[in-house]
């Protein structure tokens, strides 16, 4: 009798703990460790683009798929400003903070450095040119 009234109060609690975690990770879509998560990879991000740039290596990055004007824009990207342009992809990876907080700190440093965004100067001079 003992063991049974043992083994209902840990039914009870297990149920309890399993039940909470589950109500916190549904909550606003995330849960606290995909939070915590998600911002430990947007330090990393930064801190990569950090060093990079340190290094004076400037790599900008563009989701999506390149279009025809965009080999123009990495060659002139490359000969003005000396920066990689890369084109990720339509597919998002798999780590989206770290991806993003990279991309800001690129794009931070630049206009620290020109006063402006150069790859979108030149992405609009080049759509000027098409009309």
């Amino acid at each position: 009798m003992k063991t049974r009234r043992m083994t209902i109060k840990l039914a009870a609690v297990a149920l309890c703990l399993f039940g909470w975690l589950a109500a916190t990770s549904m909550s606003y879509g995330e849960g606290p460790l995909k939070k915590w998560l998600d911002r430990r990879e947007a330090k990393a991000g930064a801190a990569a683009a950090n060093r990079d740039t340190a290094q004076g290596v400037i790599r900008y990055e563009i989701v999506g798929m390149p279009s025809p004007t965009d080999a123009e824009l990495r060659r002139l990207a490359a000969e003005r400003y000396q920066i990689t342009v890369a084109f990720t992809g339509c597919v998002i990876g798999p780590k989206v903070a770290y991806d993003k907080a990279y991309r800001e700190a690129v794009t931070a440093h630049l206009k620290d450095k020109h006063g402006f965004d150069p790859v979108m100067k030149i992405e609009a001079e080049l759509r000027a040119k098409q009309r």
